[in-house]
Protein backbone atom coordinates (compact mmCIF):
# COMPACT_ATOMS: atom_id res chain seq x y z
CA UNK A 1 0.00 0.00 0.00
CA UNK A 2 1.17 3.53 -0.58
CA UNK A 3 1.70 5.89 1.87
CA UNK A 4 -0.29 9.29 1.49
CA UNK A 5 1.88 11.86 1.93
CA UNK A 6 0.86 15.50 3.52
CA UNK A 7 1.63 17.26 0.58
CA UNK A 8 -0.78 15.04 -1.97
CA UNK A 9 -4.28 15.32 -2.99
CA UNK A 10 -6.39 16.13 0.10
CA UNK A 11 -8.22 13.29 1.96
CA UNK A 12 -8.94 14.99 5.39
CA UNK A 13 -7.83 17.35 8.02
CA UNK A 14 -7.48 17.80 12.13
CA UNK A 15 -7.82 19.70 14.54
CA UNK A 16 -7.71 17.86 18.02
CA UNK A 17 -8.08 19.97 21.13
CA UNK A 18 -7.65 19.32 24.83
CA UNK A 19 -5.41 20.82 28.20
CA UNK A 20 -2.66 20.02 29.85
CA UNK A 21 -2.23 20.14 33.38
CA UNK A 22 0.40 20.14 35.81
CA UNK A 23 1.29 17.89 37.98
CA UNK A 24 4.62 18.44 38.97
CA UNK A 25 6.71 21.60 38.75
CA UNK A 26 7.38 22.47 35.46
CA UNK A 27 10.59 24.73 33.77
CA UNK A 28 11.16 25.26 30.13
CA UNK A 29 13.63 27.45 30.25
CA UNK A 30 14.61 30.28 28.10
CA UNK A 31 18.25 30.27 28.19
CA UNK A 32 18.64 33.41 29.71
CA UNK A 33 18.81 34.14 33.49
CA UNK A 34 17.61 37.10 36.02
CA UNK A 35 19.05 38.98 38.89
CA UNK A 36 17.52 37.14 42.25
CA UNK A 37 15.75 39.69 43.94
CA UNK A 38 15.66 41.00 47.72
CA UNK A 39 12.55 42.58 49.69
CA UNK A 40 15.15 44.70 51.74
CA UNK A 41 18.80 45.56 51.89
CA UNK A 42 18.99 43.83 55.18
CA UNK A 43 17.67 40.36 53.41
CA UNK A 44 20.37 40.45 50.92
CA UNK A 45 22.98 41.13 53.31
CA UNK A 46 21.87 37.91 55.49
CA UNK A 47 21.99 36.05 52.31
CA UNK A 48 25.42 37.28 51.20
CA UNK A 49 26.85 36.32 55.00
CA UNK A 50 24.96 32.71 54.25
CA UNK A 51 25.60 31.72 50.87
CA UNK A 52 28.52 34.50 49.71
CA UNK A 53 26.98 34.80 46.61
CA UNK A 54 24.11 35.76 44.72
CA UNK A 55 22.38 33.61 42.68
CA UNK A 56 20.84 34.44 38.86
CA UNK A 57 17.55 32.40 37.89
CA UNK A 58 17.08 30.67 34.98
CA UNK A 59 14.21 32.25 33.58
CA UNK A 60 10.96 30.37 31.70
CA UNK A 61 9.42 31.17 28.30
CA UNK A 62 6.65 33.40 28.49
CA UNK A 63 3.99 35.05 26.27
CA UNK A 64 2.90 38.24 25.66
CA UNK A 65 0.37 38.34 28.85
CA UNK A 66 3.69 37.08 31.09
CA UNK A 67 2.15 33.52 31.04
CA UNK A 68 3.49 30.43 31.14
CA UNK A 69 3.92 28.94 27.85
CA UNK A 70 4.56 25.52 26.57
CA UNK A 71 6.36 26.00 22.89
CA UNK A 72 4.80 23.84 20.22
CA UNK A 73 8.03 22.54 18.83
CA UNK A 74 8.32 20.85 22.57
CA UNK A 75 5.37 19.43 22.78
CA UNK A 76 5.79 17.73 19.05
CA UNK A 77 9.40 16.85 20.11
CA UNK A 78 8.82 14.88 23.37
CA UNK A 79 5.39 13.21 21.49
CA UNK A 80 7.42 11.71 18.96
CA UNK A 81 10.16 10.99 21.16
CA UNK A 82 7.93 8.58 23.19
CA UNK A 83 5.84 6.80 19.93
CA UNK A 84 9.48 6.24 19.05
CA UNK A 85 10.32 4.84 22.32
CA UNK A 86 6.80 2.68 22.47
CA UNK A 87 6.60 1.87 19.18
CA UNK A 88 10.21 0.88 17.45
CA UNK A 89 10.13 -2.59 18.77
CA UNK A 90 6.51 -3.57 17.12
CA UNK A 91 7.57 -3.47 14.04
CA UNK A 92 9.42 -1.43 11.37
CA UNK A 93 5.80 0.18 9.82
CA UNK A 94 5.05 1.68 12.88
CA UNK A 95 8.88 3.43 14.03
CA UNK A 96 11.94 3.52 12.36
CA UNK A 97 14.88 5.78 13.23
CA UNK A 98 16.83 5.89 10.31
CA UNK A 99 19.79 7.55 8.77
CA UNK A 100 18.66 9.84 5.81
CA UNK A 101 22.37 10.37 4.88
CA UNK A 102 22.39 8.03 1.71
CA UNK A 103 18.79 8.59 0.68
CA UNK A 104 19.32 12.65 0.79
CA UNK A 105 22.27 12.08 -2.07
CA UNK A 106 19.11 11.15 -4.15
CA UNK A 107 17.02 12.60 -6.25
CA UNK A 108 13.69 13.90 -5.71
CA UNK A 109 11.90 11.32 -7.38
CA UNK A 110 13.63 8.33 -5.76
CA UNK A 111 13.61 10.25 -1.87
CA UNK A 112 9.26 10.60 -2.58
CA UNK A 113 9.31 6.80 -3.89
CA UNK A 114 10.99 5.80 -0.91
CA UNK A 115 8.58 8.17 1.33
CA UNK A 116 5.68 6.75 0.18
CA UNK A 117 6.53 3.16 0.15
CA UNK A 118 9.16 2.60 2.58
CA UNK A 119 8.73 4.95 5.59
CA UNK A 120 7.29 4.21 9.19
CA UNK A 121 3.87 5.95 10.25
CA UNK A 122 6.22 8.11 12.43
CA UNK A 123 8.32 9.47 10.02
CA UNK A 124 4.98 10.15 8.17
CA UNK A 125 3.84 11.67 10.89
CA UNK A 126 6.21 13.89 11.96
CA UNK A 127 8.30 14.20 8.95
CA UNK A 128 12.14 13.80 7.89
CA UNK A 129 14.54 15.67 6.02
CA UNK A 130 13.14 14.56 3.04
CA UNK A 131 9.84 15.09 3.82
CA UNK A 132 7.16 16.81 5.62
CA UNK A 133 5.07 16.08 9.02
CA UNK A 134 1.24 15.68 9.04
CA UNK A 135 1.33 16.50 12.17
CA UNK A 136 1.59 20.20 13.63
CA UNK A 137 1.19 21.24 17.39
CA UNK A 138 0.61 24.88 18.14
CA UNK A 139 1.66 26.23 21.52
CA UNK A 140 0.34 25.61 24.32
CA UNK A 141 -1.40 28.92 26.12
CA UNK A 142 -1.95 29.35 29.82
CA UNK A 143 -5.26 29.15 30.88
CA UNK A 144 -4.78 29.17 34.65
CA UNK A 145 -5.69 32.94 36.52
CA UNK A 146 -3.93 34.90 38.71
CA UNK A 147 -2.83 32.64 42.14
CA UNK A 148 -2.38 35.32 44.34
CA UNK A 149 -2.84 32.35 47.53
CA UNK A 150 0.56 31.14 46.47
CA UNK A 151 1.94 33.77 47.87
CA UNK A 152 2.62 32.11 51.83
CA UNK A 153 3.73 28.77 50.49
CA UNK A 154 6.08 29.41 47.58
CA UNK A 155 9.68 31.33 47.40
CA UNK A 156 9.51 34.22 45.42
CA UNK A 157 6.02 33.36 44.13
CA UNK A 158 4.48 35.90 40.72
CA UNK A 159 1.06 35.51 40.91
CA UNK A 160 0.80 36.77 36.84
CA UNK A 161 3.52 34.57 35.65
CA UNK A 162 2.61 31.60 37.86
CA UNK A 163 5.76 31.01 39.31
CA UNK A 164 8.30 30.41 42.15
CA UNK A 165 12.05 29.71 42.66
CA UNK A 166 13.37 26.52 42.93
CA UNK A 167 16.44 26.21 44.70
CA UNK A 168 18.93 23.22 43.73
CA UNK A 169 22.53 22.56 44.35
CA UNK A 170 25.14 23.09 41.50
CA UNK A 171 26.58 19.84 40.92
CA UNK A 172 30.37 19.41 40.02
CA UNK A 173 30.63 17.36 36.47
CA UNK A 174 33.73 15.52 37.26
CA UNK A 175 33.54 14.47 41.02
CA UNK A 176 29.75 14.46 40.92
CA UNK A 177 29.13 15.98 44.38
CA UNK A 178 27.73 19.08 45.21
CA UNK A 179 29.35 22.34 44.59
CA UNK A 180 30.34 24.36 48.35
CA UNK A 181 28.02 27.56 48.58
CA UNK A 182 27.28 27.37 44.73
CA UNK A 183 23.00 27.27 44.40
CA UNK A 184 20.89 26.96 41.44
CA UNK A 185 17.94 28.78 41.19
CA UNK A 186 15.62 28.31 38.70
CA UNK A 187 11.79 29.84 37.89
CA UNK A 188 9.26 26.90 37.59
CA UNK A 189 5.52 26.54 37.25
CA UNK A 190 4.04 24.54 40.49
CA UNK A 191 1.61 21.63 40.00
CA UNK A 192 -2.66 22.66 38.74
CA UNK A 193 -1.60 25.09 36.18
CA UNK A 194 -3.53 24.12 33.01
CA UNK A 195 -2.55 24.51 29.17
CA UNK A 196 -4.73 24.45 26.11
CA UNK A 197 -3.65 22.12 23.75
CA UNK A 198 -4.06 22.34 19.57
CA UNK A 199 -2.75 19.40 17.53
CA UNK A 200 -3.17 19.84 13.24
CA UNK A 201 -2.51 17.25 10.97
CA UNK A 202 -3.36 16.43 7.42
CA UNK A 203 -4.22 13.67 5.46
CA UNK A 204 -4.04 10.86 8.18
CA UNK A 205 -5.09 7.21 7.68
CA UNK A 206 -7.10 5.44 10.64
CA UNK A 207 -3.52 4.07 11.92
CA UNK A 208 -2.24 7.31 12.16
CA UNK A 209 -4.77 9.32 13.91
CA UNK A 210 -4.47 6.04 16.28
CA UNK A 211 -0.90 6.50 16.68
CA UNK A 212 -1.82 10.45 17.80
CA UNK A 213 -4.17 9.41 20.05
CA UNK A 214 -1.98 7.03 21.72
CA UNK A 215 0.93 9.57 22.13
CA UNK A 216 -1.64 12.25 23.63
CA UNK A 217 -2.57 9.01 26.29
CA UNK A 218 1.23 8.89 26.96
CA UNK A 219 1.01 11.52 29.68
CA UNK A 220 -0.93 10.20 31.57
CA UNK A 221 0.96 6.77 31.19
CA UNK A 222 1.44 5.40 35.04
CA UNK A 223 4.48 3.45 33.33
CA UNK A 224 6.29 5.73 31.29
CA UNK A 225 4.96 8.90 31.25
CA UNK A 226 5.61 12.08 28.67
CA UNK A 227 7.43 14.42 30.59
CA UNK A 228 8.06 17.85 29.35
CA UNK A 229 10.98 20.55 29.69
CA UNK A 230 14.14 20.13 32.26
CA UNK A 231 14.39 18.36 35.34
CA UNK A 232 13.13 15.51 33.83
CA UNK A 233 14.86 13.12 36.20
CA UNK A 234 13.82 14.50 39.38
CA UNK A 235 10.20 14.18 37.93
CA UNK A 236 9.55 17.38 36.75
CA UNK A 237 7.43 18.34 33.88
CA UNK A 238 4.73 15.39 34.13
CA UNK A 239 1.33 16.79 32.44
CA UNK A 240 -2.43 14.98 33.06
CA UNK A 241 -4.04 15.38 29.86
CA UNK A 242 -7.63 15.85 28.86
CA UNK A 243 -9.07 15.38 25.31
CA UNK A 244 -11.30 18.22 24.33
CA UNK A 245 -13.36 18.73 21.01
CA UNK A 246 -12.40 17.21 17.56
CA UNK A 247 -12.88 18.53 14.06
CA UNK A 248 -12.67 17.43 11.13
CA UNK A 249 -12.77 17.99 7.29
CA UNK A 250 -13.49 15.57 4.78
CA UNK A 251 -13.30 15.76 0.99
CA UNK A 252 -16.64 16.45 0.51
CA UNK A 253 -16.99 18.95 2.83
CA UNK A 254 -14.24 21.40 1.69
CA UNK A 255 -16.25 23.53 -0.94
CA UNK A 256 -18.41 24.87 2.61
CA UNK A 257 -15.61 25.40 4.43
CA UNK A 258 -14.11 27.34 1.75
CA UNK A 259 -17.47 29.10 1.58
CA UNK A 260 -17.62 29.79 5.14
CA UNK A 261 -13.82 31.02 5.30
CA UNK A 262 -14.71 33.62 2.49
CA UNK A 263 -17.95 34.77 4.84
CA UNK A 264 -16.09 34.75 7.68
CA UNK A 265 -13.35 37.18 6.20
CA UNK A 266 -13.85 40.53 7.96
CA UNK A 267 -15.99 39.79 10.57
CA UNK A 268 -15.73 38.87 14.01
CA UNK A 269 -16.10 34.86 13.67
CA UNK A 270 -13.85 32.90 14.36
CA UNK A 271 -15.50 29.98 12.11
CA UNK A 272 -12.57 30.59 9.10
CA UNK A 273 -8.79 28.40 8.97
CA UNK A 274 -8.52 25.65 10.94
CA UNK A 275 -11.39 27.01 13.63
CA UNK A 276 -13.99 26.75 10.23
CA UNK A 277 -13.41 22.87 10.36
CA UNK A 278 -16.61 21.00 11.28
CA UNK A 279 -16.71 20.06 15.03
CA UNK A 280 -17.52 16.01 15.49
CA UNK A 281 -20.50 15.43 17.76
CA UNK A 282 -19.65 13.71 20.93
CA UNK A 283 -21.28 10.29 19.91
CA UNK A 284 -19.53 11.06 16.06
CA UNK A 285 -16.03 12.16 18.35
CA UNK A 286 -16.16 8.41 20.58
CA UNK A 287 -17.27 6.86 17.83
CA UNK A 288 -14.09 7.66 15.63
CA UNK A 289 -11.87 7.07 18.88
CA UNK A 290 -13.39 3.57 19.26
CA UNK A 291 -12.98 2.68 15.54
CA UNK A 292 -9.33 4.21 15.35
CA UNK A 293 -7.98 2.31 18.68
CA UNK A 294 -9.66 -0.75 17.05
CA UNK A 295 -7.80 -0.85 14.48
CA UNK A 296 -4.95 0.39 15.50
CA UNK A 297 -4.78 -2.69 18.18
CA UNK A 298 -5.80 -5.24 15.41
CA UNK A 299 -3.05 -4.24 13.47
CA UNK A 300 -0.31 -3.98 15.47
CA UNK A 301 -1.56 -7.49 16.60
CA UNK A 302 -3.04 -7.63 19.89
Amino acid sequence: MTNQLKGDAFSNRYRITGTLTTLSPLHIGTGEERPMEFSSEDERNKFMEKVGKIPNISTIITDHRCKPLIPGSSLRGVLRNWLLTVMEGVGTQWAVDRNYAELLEEDQTEQILQAQNDFSYLELLFGTPVNAGKVEVWDATCCTGDLEAMNDRLLDWDSRRLTYVDTSVAIDPARGTAKNKLLYKADVVPPGVTFELNLVAQNLSDEELGLVLLALEGFNSQIYPIQVGARGGRGYGRMEFKMGAIYRLEQDGVEEWIRNTLHAEGTDTTLAGYFGLPELTEAEQEQKIKDVKDKLIAAIGG
